[in-house]
């Protein structure tokens, strides 16, 4: 059975694992590369852990995937979160990891008064556009270029998940 549950600076290790291997297997995923990623001083996972809104997905007491919601700092943009980074390793794909880590995701966004969720996916990546979607995600523009990979420019779609109001079950359901 999955379960989730929100990451503090005990599980730096953890985080920092399955973010870079995340980085490694996917890198059209995540906008560092393995390198850059690897190469962020423990401090900076560190002090992002203690912000709050990360989140692991086990099974059992194994980690499968992870999740985070990082909440604008400005006040006129307090409503808004980005999702990112979202990580299921592939032994855990299709078992509900990734729905319980949005459901997570979407939970303390409520918790903490953000009623918007935001983020951008590769534009050539439906699998995720798909999960995303079937969470109420709707799709607001395109970013050309967004991401420079080894074998060319990277388009990314960006979407937005509004929490208010009533009529929202997609948001729980995935």
């Amino acid at each position: 059975m999955i379960r989730t549950r929100e990451l503090t600076s005990i599980d730096l290790d953890l985080w920092r694992t399955l973010r870079l291997e995340g980085a490694r297997l996917y890198p059209e995923a995540f906008l560092l590369s393995s390198e850059e990623s690897s190469a962020l001083p423990k401090d900076v996972d560190m002090r992002s852990l203690d912000l709050g809104g990360r989140f692991g997905a086990f099974d059992g007491d194994k980690p499968v995937g992870i999740a985070a919601l990082n909440r604008q700092s400005i006040s006129r943009c307090r409503h808004r979160g980005s999702v990112g980074p979202f990580y299921v390793r592939r032994s855990a794909q299709g078992g509900g990891a990734a729905k319980a880590l949005m459901n997570a995701l979407i939970d303390f966004a409520r918790a903490n008064d953000v009623w918007q969720l935001e983020l951008s996916v590769a534009a050539d990546n439906p699998r995720a556009i798909r999960f995303y979607e079937g969470f109420g995600f709707a799709h607001f523009g395109v970013f050309p270029n967004a991401v420079l990979m080894p074998d060319g420019a990277q388009d990314d779609r960006f979407y937005v998940l509004d929490l208010r109001g009533e009529g929202n079950e997609t948001q729980r359901r995935g």
